[in-house]
């Protein structure tokens, strides 16, 4: 998503520079994009066309326009992400359902989960020397979740970088793991599957999409409601790292 490109750069870059400023703006003007010239965003931030041209190229796009419509897209899937309060209910009532909702989706998933490629996962990550996570959106911060955890574990993480252009230097005894809640990534960005699927290492891919054709190691993480799968994936990476822990005090 074109967020996480803009947070690599701004977590990255000196604040001086030409590249921050831009990514500053347009992570603050994001959804006012698609109403905006180039010469707008160019007097807005104190540069010329040719650099905001050049800055929207560095991070990965091959024109304006098409960085101009990964802004849009991302506006409009914001705009679409689901409510779990109601304005019908107040707090306490709002809080009960949703437990509600929470405590069914983790039960439905107890049920329906697929605990033989579950626990194949869990094994690769064990045997692994070295864990490299991919994810878009929200499951970036989840990625981190998993890092520390595992890298608590004795299990090194890396975390790959939003397009996944980086050299990363795959070894046999890697593992890759895509993370994408309801295949977001597979609808968006041809390119990046494709360098994902063609990475030279033992990949997993964990969805709640069952609908995804996936050339290698597949964890369906079953959906109860689709606006839930968020916490279903969630709920299994928490499953996962107990169980890592666990066998671990066990040896």
């Amino acid at each position: 998503m074109i967020i996480d490109k803009l947070n690599e750069v701004l977590n990255s870059v000196e604040s001086y520079t030409t590249m921050y400023v831009f990514c500053a703006y347009i992570k603050s003007n994001i959804h006012d994009i698609a109403h905006m010239t180039i010469e707008e965003v160019a007097k807005d931030c104190y540069t010329s066309k040719g650099q905001i041209s050049k800055c929207a190229k560095n991070l990965g796009f091959a024109s304006y326009l098409e960085f101009k419509d990964a802004c849009v897209d991302y506006s409009h899937s914001f705009r679409d992400k689901p409510a779990f309060f109601s304005k019908e209910y107040d707090l306490p009532q709002n809080a009960k359902i949703f437990a509600e909702y929470m405590s069914q989706t983790i039960m439905y998933v107890g049920d329906k989960i697929n605990y033989s490629n579950l626990n194949h996962l869990i094994n690769d990550i064990l045997r692994s020397q070295k864990v490299y996570l991919y994810a878009q959106g929200d499951n970036r911060s989840l990625c981190n979740v998993i890092q520390v955890e595992l890298s608590a574990l004795y299990i090194p993480v890396v975390i790959c970088d939003a397009d996944f252009i980086k050299e990363y230097q795959f070894k046999e005894d890697h593992l890759l793991v895509i993370l994408s809640t309801n295949g977001t990534i597979f609808q968006l960005n041809k390119r990046i599957i494709s360098r994902l699927v063609n990475a030279d290492v033992k990949t997993w891919l964990v969805t709640c999409n069952h609908n995804i054709e996936f050339p290698k190691y597949t964890l369906i993480v079953p959906s109860y409601e689709d606006k839930y799968n968020k916490f279903a994936i969630r709920h299994i990476v928490d499953i996962i790292i107990a169980s890592i822990r666990l066998i671990q005090q066990q040896q």
